[in-house]
């Protein structure tokens, strides 16, 4: 198990991999104020090594230092001002998907979502046998991912779960119980059907006549499984995807609407100035002078 180097990666590379691949393991850090206002469809788990900031994450403040843990749930709008340099940490994300996917995991997927403030301070201060283990358990899983061995999948499982456990210790969470139960496996179609045909119509009848479900039941069911209302979470999926385009190119803000499936541009405008704090040419032009500027 080795260290890896802070910021040992490219940029593009990074940015592609934390909406894309399954786990992946970063350690960046900086040693001045820059942007950082975005969102991604993992979730993102940041261990302080040293340095602190304060990130804003659904309205709500989290400030983080030297040994704490934040999670910030997948497609969360998130921006961060550092408050203490050099502001170094690793970064561990997670698909759902790959989460749900796995045995037992599954079980436990409340603690991958951001966490209340309440609950966040149970994964502050953590003592430096703690932070050993979650430093461990992050590098470990980041070898086995990027240096792919015999049976580096079943590791990786193991060392996710032994993560995750840990994380439920703290948080105090209770297991879901998903052994036969018909209602959350069709809210995960239809989650995952979201994910995919976001661009597409997405009203409750068009799913209703879809999954053979009547709308209210579908509605009532999607916040109990995921927390979150169906209509929110198709919208924080359109932005996510507007984020990653806006990112990597210069797509017109009516195309894009389009794109991500709005209708309306003023519609499009008002759910991104919601969730990012600004508009998509605040953002892009955002975007574009940090990748011209530098970091540790």
């Amino acid at each position: 198990m080795k260290e890896i180097e802070v910021n040992g990666y490219d940029e593009a590379e990074h940015w592609a991999a934390i909406n894309e691949r399954n786990i992946y393991l970063s350690y960046t850090g900086e040693n001045r104020e820059n942007f950082m206002n975005h969102v991604h469809g993992s979730c993102e788990l940041l261990l302080v090594v040293q340095g602190g900031a304060d990130y804003t994450i659904n309205n709500e403040v989290y400030s983080i230092r030297e040994h704490d843990l934040l999670i910030i749930g997948a497609m969360d709008p998130h921006y961060r001002v550092i408050t203490d340099f050099p502001f170094v940490r690793y970064g561990l994300t997670v698909l759902p998907a790959f989460l749900e996917a796995l045995p037992i995991l599954n079980e436990y997927a409340n603690v991958y979502r951001t966490p209340a403030p309440a609950d966040f301070s149970k994964l502050k201060h953590l003592t430096g046998e703690e932070y050993e283990q979650i430093r461990s358990l992050f590098l470990q899983i980041g070898e086995e991912t990027t240096q792919v061995q015999s049976s580096s999948s079943d590791l990786v499982y193991a060392l996710l779960l032994q993560l995750t456990i840990f994380l439920n210790r703290r948080l105090g969470y209770e297991k879901r119980d998903r052994t036969a139960n018909r209602t959350y496996q069709a809210m995960l179609e239809i989650k995952s059907y979201i994910d995919l045909n976001y661009a597409g119509n997405l009203s409750l009848r068009e799913l209703s006549s879809k999954f053979y479900l009547q709308p209210n039941t579908i509605s009532k069911a999607f916040i109990t499984c995921f927390g979150v209302h169906m209509k929110n979470y198709i919208d924080s999926v359109r932005i996510t995807k507007a984020v990653g385009i806006l990112e990597t190119s210069s797509i017109s803000i009516t195309e894009l609407a389009l794109q991500v499936g709005y209708d309306s541009v003023n519609t499009f405008l008002r759910q991104f100035r919601a969730k990012m704090g600004l508009s998509p040419y605040q953002y892009r032009k955002k975007f574009l002078e940090y990748e011209s500027g530098g970091c540790l």
